[in-house]
């Protein structure tokens, strides 16, 4: 079982509090809906204009930080959010 939390990035690092957004069976799945959410922010502002670069820094700036947390002896799942939005970011900008 894999639960995907949230945080805030506009919160001071040392402030940040994760609130839970879903449990998954897979790793798979967890990593879906946090790339998801990653994807409907940066979608936002590349729409509005911005060049990758800006949206990626408006993401790290304001955006919703995923965070997957394995639970119940599932095995740990690497995860950067902040490499996946970078790649995200220049992924999405080129279907905009």
């Amino acid at each position: 079982m894999y639960l995907l939390e949230t945080c805030d990035a506009s919160d001071p690092a040392d402030e940040r509090e994760y609130f839970a957004q879903g449990q998954y069976a897979k790793a798979a799945d967890a990593l879906a809906a946090a790339q998801a959410l990653i994807d409907a922010h940066l979608m936002l502002a590349l729409s509005a204009g911005q060049t990758a670069a800006e949206a990626y820094e408006g993401w790290r700036r304001s955006g919703e930080i995923p965070r997957i947390v394995a639970r119940a002896g599932a095995a740990p799942v690497q995860f950067d959010p902040f490499a996946l939005a970078q790649a995200r970011a220049l992924v999405l900008q080129r279907r905009v």
